[in-house]
């Protein structure tokens, strides 16, 4: 029986994996319909439309010589809402969070930075909380 831990996950982005993130998390959601009728004695259901949402924090850390081909920035998934001019449909960002280092571990969609900011405290690394929607459906999924 495999577990995993929170240093068997990652977030990637572009094909690359970001180079420093403490956690993520994504939280799926189901609209239900009501199918009740004006004889009804209890509720009943229908399922309606799913969404999803999520978060991750990502370390504030640059790259050093060498890395730059094997990691993405955070940079990278800030300038898709940290940026003069008006969000476009071209600022949807592909991403994979991957529960464990199989194939079989791994959440794939096209999402949308709704929200970051960059904290910074004295005696703490410097971190930089993102907040995403899923645009569509998941392309893969935990199998």
């Amino acid at each position: 029986m495999a577990f995993y831990t929170g240093r068997s996950g990652s977030l990637v982005f572009n094909g690359r994996p970001v180079a420093k993130i403490r956690d993520w998390s994504v939280e799926t959601t189901l609209e239900l319909l009501s199918t009740n009728t004006i004889d009804s004695t209890s509720n009943t259901f229908t399922p309606g439309v799913k969404g999803a949402t999520g978060s991750a924090t990502l370390m504030y850390y640059r790259l050093e010589t060498g890395e730059a081909t094997n990691f993405t920035e955070f940079t990278a998934l800030l300038s898709r809402i940290h940026k003069t001019g008006s969000i476009e449909t071209s600022d949807r960002v592909f991403m994979e969070l991957n529960v464990g280092a199989g194939n079989a571990d791994d959440i794939t969609f096209n999402a949308y930075i709704t929200s970051a900011s960059i904290s910074v405290s004295t005696g703490e690394l410097s971190v930089v909380p993102i907040n995403f929607t899923v645009d569509g459906d998941f392309t893969q999924v935990i199998s």
